[in-house]
């Protein structure tokens, strides 16, 4: 069996130009925007749900799809969810690094996220089928 060099093979190439998204393609005001989660929906578009950061500090989550995942990115004219923290205390300083996973048996998108509070940062949970309502289901 041919053993595989790790340290000198090519597994990704960055794409250039990047950054893919940055602030100033944002249609309304937002400091920064990193750490996208991302999937490809059944049309064959990926999807991006991305951190935003707010003039505040405080994140949340907005998504941008994309035919090619490349270019011609249309992203969400408001934040697609933002933080509750009157019904989700843990969520007092934002929502963060999103994760996505498809489970086919139920056609629903699960997706996992780091809410912040007063007792530091922790692992929540919600769902979605469209990417346009979420049910929290809590950290």
């Amino acid at each position: 069996m041919r053993q595989r060099n790790l340290l000198t093979e090519v597994l990704f190439e960055r794409y250039s130009p990047h950054p893919l998204l940055t602030p100033a393609d944002w249609p309304y005001p937002i400091n920064s925007v990193f750490n996208p989660a991302a999937t490809l929906l059944s049309d064959g578009s990926t999807l991006l749900l991305c951190r935003c950061e707010d003039h505040r500090g405080h994140s949340h989550l907005t998504v941008a799809r994309s035919k090619n995942g490349i270019d011609n990115w249309i992203i969400d004219p408001s934040p697609t969810i933002e933080p509750a923290p009157r019904t989700h205390p843990e969520e007092v300083w934002g929502i963060e690094d999103p994760r996505i996973t498809f489970v086919p048996s139920l056609n629903e998108y699960f997706i996992a996220y780091t809410s912040f509070s007063h007792g530091g940062p922790g692992v929540s949970l919600m769902r979605t089928r469209d990417f346009d309502t979420f049910e929290r289901l809590g950290a």
